[in-house]
């Protein structure tokens, strides 16, 4: 079958199916696109293109609010860095190709240096701006920010304050760090990724561990100015109860991995997000000696399924879990576009409804446990196809279903 990978295409005046996920369930809807967005009956157009999509699955476009995949199209190999520009476009592609319609990039600001220091994330900074014009997907920043490095404080707001940054989260790597600095197979690796040679590594880590008492003070600033920005802000790998309080009491409302099952519970208690990784559920264990994210899922602790480091594994993950019998497809579904869309902020897409944006993929799943998008739809557009998708009339598409709709009354 073709590929095609359309950034300029003209709008869609809509799309419909027989398996449509609306708000609450699968069935039959006629979807009218209105500048981007999905229309109400009464703004839809009364003419132009429409996306027949027969029998293939037309689900809410995939909102993924934790991906740091990108690093390896920047850095495929310890050392070997590339250009933005290209690795973005790459990524953008791949992003489409999986379903992903928005996606916050993972960016770190590190004590570490190299790959996840500032100087990459002003390159990424940099390369979304000028690629603006050609990305097919909603391309936002995830600032991971190292607790330890209260030097990029002042760096990190005046990020937040320029309106670079999406999603604030605090992560906290250096004590797990130095208990591995024994060995050196692992240390060679972090100084890879740093761009420097193992003692320079030590002695960073060790530089910044002398901050400790003034690391509360530093990251707490860092929440102040989030929420005073209107920005979301997890925590991330959060080890205890304790620490979840602690965050939650400053405004910190996104518990991301946490680490121990009672940690998961006390945050949805609370109220707050819980987040875990899609790839955790696809291969049916964490990597990390984390909670079992399928078994979360299952005991409602779970809110948000991210892709983590690996993009394929949201839409994998939902219908695992659907095959799995644990939830339904469309509540599987939630975990990737509804909730990591409410978690973040942002009110006008995650689902498809009137008034939201138009994101939306098409999927083939008569493979069981291989679903495969054909189509993917970005504020209208249609970015992505792997097959000829039937265009139709919205006219005709509306006339037919209410033909059936008249069947289905008489």
């Amino acid at each position: 079958m073709p590929t095609t990978n359309q950034t300029h295409s003209a709008r869609l005046a809509g799309i419909t199916g027989r398996r449509v996920l609306g708000a609450a369930a699968i069935g039959p809807a006629t979807l009218g696109f209105d500048q981007g967005s999905i229309a109400s009956p009464q703004q839809a157009p009364e003419s132009g293109p429409c996306i027949d999509a027969g029998d293939l699955l037309v689900l809410p476009g995939i909102v993924d609010i934790h991906g740091d995949a990108f690093e390896r199209a920047v850095m495929p190999r310890p050392g070997v860095s590339f250009p933005y520009a290209g690795a973005l476009l790459d990524v953008d592609r791949q992003l489409l190709s999986h379903g992903i319609t928005t996606e916050f990039h993972g960016v770190t600001l590190s004590w570490e240096g190299g790959l996840r220091g500032e100087a990459y994330a002003l390159r990424m900074f940099d390369a979304l701006a000028h690629l603006q014009p050609v990305l097919g997907v909603s391309h936002k920043v995830h600032l991971r920010f190292e607790a330890y490095h209260l030097a990029g404080v002042e760096t990190a707001l005046s990020w937040m304050a320029d309106g670079r940054v999406g999603l604030l989260a605090i992560n906290d790597h250096l004590p797990m760090m130095a208990r591995k600095m024994a060995n050196d197979s692992k240390l060679a690796q972090y100084a890879e990724r740093a761009e420097c040679d193992p003692e320079t590594f030590r002695t960073r880590l060790r530089t910044a561990s002398r901050n400790a008492q003034d690391v509360p003070a530093g990251v707490s600033s860092l929440i102040a100015a989030a929420r005073v920005a209107g920005l979301p802000v997890a925590s991330h790998d959060d080890p205890d109860l304790a620490t979840r309080q602690h965050y939650h009491r400053q405004g910190c409302h996104i518990a991301e991995f946490p680490l121990t099952i009672e940690v998961a519970k006390l945050a949805r208690q609370i109220g707050d997000e819980t987040v875990f990784g899609a790839p955790n559920v696809v291969r049916g264990t964490s990597h990390t000696g984390a909670p079992n994210a399928t078994e979360m899922v299952a005991a409602g602790l779970c809110t948000v399924l991210a892709s983590d480091y690996y993009y394929p594994a949201p839409i994998q993950a939902a219908f695992k879990l659907a095959q799995l019998g644990v939830v339904s497809l469309a509540d599987a579904w939630h975990l990737v576009s509804r909730n990591p869309a409410r978690a973040a902020g942002l009110r006008d897409r995650g689902v498809l409804a009137p008034g939201l944006r138009a994101d939306a993929i098409l999927v083939d799943d008569s493979v069981p446990g291989l679903p495969r998008v054909c189509g993917t739809i970005v504020n209208g557009e249609l970015k992505h196809a792997t097959r000829v998708l039937p265009m139709i009339d919205i006219a005709d598409a509306r006339y037919a279903a209410e033909g059936d709709a008249g069947s289905l009354a008489a």
